[in-house]
């Protein structure tokens, strides 16, 4: 990842004319990769599914008339953090020195003087002669706004208007402020007090996800000319150079083994701790500078560059997941790279999800393209808890994979959608997709309702998608038993929770389950298929329509005739369902089985309750197939199947007996239209 990160880093400044800029604007274009995430000041508001973006709180200091006041600033959107140098913390005690940050501790002690004062020496500056200039302009401002006694470094509430003083975390107003003689104590009080002033007292221009920023004359620092240089150069020397600071950590980059001072500490967007080697990605220094992974100033700033990038342009959400996706630059055709953009690597995961026709023919159309200068890509998958905490949890890196795989099994699945009509039984652009399969066989809120599903349970469900992609992009085998125990558990638990609702497309699923199984077989992706034993029917199967059927899925049906007679108790179940469902019945012939599971002991059972609802309900078919059926039957109890499989071939008969029934009719719908069309035009 390392090593991605850093040729996509690369690639990104080469593009910008990176060594083309001058010192001030490498600074500030390196500064800029350590700025905080648009997205991380976005919230969910009860009612709306869309985000809401959080604001900038400002802090303006007026010189001309002394006085300061907190405003409401713009909505933080794309870009935003960049074009107003937004950072966050990358460690709990983090030097206020960022004058537009997460957090309102920063402006409210700004101590950017005394930074600056403390590290002139050290600091690489741009302007030297500007630096005097700078300490006297902050000077003024630390002398005209702030107060610094025994209570620390603080805004002097006294400037602030009348309704701005209440509940301000000052000394003076807040008598739990008083004490300052335990540190730790006054300021776990301090950062109380802080917090309910801007969530109570502020309300009005604060909101759920906010930054804080200190504007002088409405100038946010990094536009003020006296300082903004630099402010800059502080910024830079915190960020970058002073992780290069001590002469002792020369050595070779793990990166490009070129002899340079290596970085002394990470402070990186995402940090990488390896298991399965020796090495630490992490400092160079003291005890650890033999087993250290650590990098050279180039090859750190190329990796900044890419974690950025692709914190920004190459993440998207899939599975319900945040994701990464990422070229695998090892096995690149040829060295034209940087014509593999952002937008073309996120038509990778469109072809996973559940799509629309047009939406999948475009982004299958770009990987095509895609294919021609990359072999293989890498899908990273992250979780962050919280969007006010540094934890970054990797819940699964799946690299290498195969685009030429992936898609040529989007090809057989759209083959698959199309020859099946399925676009027609559903009524919108509808396409089997890794998605869709997802939801059959494992949990999801139409099977588990939020309010039932702990917090565990999701780690647990999410690690499980995790791994079923893993197995399908790497194109290794499925276990049918699995499969089949999992899509059956679902699918009941679907329609134990579906209440009021449609049962339409829960009905097909089990087609669509079988046209999943074809689709792994065809890719070799499904292991534990029952072995057939040879048997010799006294009975032929006459009917087309089910020979046909179990000709094309004859992995599972051909010469297995306990399963072609499963497949036809479904068929039965399904015919005499029309009928319940005619005369406006609600509780229909399936829910007469146990779908959690059948044992092949009470199989017989079964056949004798759905033959009386034969005679019932007037159903029959003829003698041929029901004697096929009942031969097919009769050594059931002998078989070696699990209950769940029992369920499995009844529903998939009865799914199939639906899928008949459905594409006739509109097949009878079509040819009625078609003829009232012509009907109407030979009356013109």
């Amino acid at each position: 990842m390392i090593s991605t990160y850093r040729q996509i880093g690369n690639h990104k400044m080469q593009s910008d004319h990176f060594s083309d800029m001058s010192l001030s604007e490498q600074k500030k274009y390196l500064v800029r990769q350590y700025c905080a995430d648009d997205s991380s000041f976005e919230y969910s508001q009860k009612g709306s599914d869309h985000k809401k973006k959080g604001r900038i709180v400002l802090l303006n200091l007026d010189t001309v008339n002394k006085q300061a006041r907190f405003t409401a600033g713009e909505e933080i959107y794309e870009g935003v953090c960049e074009k107003k140098l937004i950072f966050k913390n990358y460690a709990p005690a983090e030097k206020n020195i960022y004058a537009s940050h997460a957090s309102s501790k920063s402006i409210m002690a700004f101590s950017l003087l005394e930074y600056i004062q403390k590290n002139r020496k050290k600091i690489r500056w741009s302007n030297p002669d500007k630096v005097d200039i700078c300490i006297s302009y902050l000077k003024q401002i630390r002398k005209g706004f702030f107060l610094d006694d025994t209570h620390g470094l603080r805004l002097n509430y006294r400037l602030l208007p009348d309704d701005q003083r209440v509940g301000f975390p000052d000394p003076e107003i807040d008598e739990s402020l008083r004490d300052s003689s335990d540190k730790k104590a006054y300021e776990k009080a301090r950062d109380k007090s802080t917090k309910n002033y801007f969530n109570k007292h502020l309300a009005e221009i604060t909101g759920a996800r906010q930054a804080f920023a200190l504007t002088i004359d409405g100038r946010f620092i990094h536009e003020i000319e006296e300082i903004a240089e630099c402010y800059l150069d502080v910024l830079y020397y915190h960020t970058i150079d002073k992780q290069f600071a001590d002469p002792k950590n020369d050595g070779n980059c793990h990166l490009c083994s070129e002899t340079a001072k290596l970085s002394d500490s990470i402070n990186l967007r995402h940090k990488f701790f390896g298991v399965t080697n020796p090495y630490y990605f992490d400092g160079a220094s003291k005890d650890m500078k033999k087993s250290a992974f650590s990098m050279c100033k180039e090859c750190y700033n190329e990796v900044t560059v890419g974690a950025q990038y692709v914190s920004t342009r190459f993440r998207t959400y899939l599975l319900g997941l945040n994701c990464f996706v990422l070229p695998d630059f090892a096995v690149f055709h040829n060295n034209d790279q940087q014509v593999i953009t952002p937008s073309m690597m996120q038509s990778v995961p469109r072809l996973l999800r559940r799509r629309e026709k047009t939406e999948y023919q475009d982004s299958l159309s770009t990987v095509k393209q895609l294919q021609t200068r990359l072999k293989g890509f890498t899908l990273f998958f992250y979780t962050i808890p919280s969007a006010t905490r540094q934890e970054f949890i990797i819940n699964r890196l799946i690299k290498g994979i195969s685009l030429s795989s992936l898609i040529k099994k989007n090809e057989d699945l759209d083959l698959f959608s199309l020859s099946h009509d399925l676009p027609d039984l559903f009524n919108r652009d509808y396409g089997l997709s890794f998605e869709g399969l997802r939801f059959l066989l494992l949990p999801s809120q139409e099977s588990h309702p939020s309010p039932k599903t702990k917090a565990f349970d999701f780690q647990k469900i999410n690690r499980d998608i995790l791994g079923m992609l893993s197995v399908y992009l790497y194109s290794q085998a499925f276990s049918y038993d699995l499969l089949i125990k999992q899509f059956v558990d679902i699918h009941l638990r679907k329609r134990n929770n579906i209440g009021k609702s449609s049962t339409y497309a829960l009905d097909l699923s089990p087609y669509l389950m079988m046209l999943y199984i074809k689709h792994l077989i065809n890719f070799d992706q499904l292991r534990g298929l029952k072995s057939r034993e040879e048997k010799n029917m006294t009975t032929t199967l006459e009917k087309q329509s089910l020979l046909d059927y179990f000709a094309n899925n004859s992995e599972v049906y051909q010469n297995e005739y306990l399963a072609q007679g499963l497949f036809i108790l479904g068929v039965y179940i399904s015919e005499i369902e029309g009928k319940q469902r005619e005369k406006k019945i609600k509780k229909t012939a399936i829910s007469k089985l146990n779908l959690r599971g059948i044992p092949v002991q009470k199989v017989k059972s079964v056949m004798a309750v759905i033959d009386d609802l034969r005679e019932v309900w007037e159903v029959y078919n003829d003698p041929i197939t029901d004697a096929y059926y009942r031969e097919c039957m009769s050594k059931i109890v002998t078989c070696s199947y699990s209950p769940e499989e029992t369920v499995f071939h009844i529903l998939s008969g009865r799914a199939y007996n639906s899928y008949v029934g459905l594409m006739e009719y509109k097949k009878q719908q079509a040819n009625k239209d078609s003829q009232e069309a012509q009907n109407d035009q030979q009356q013109f």
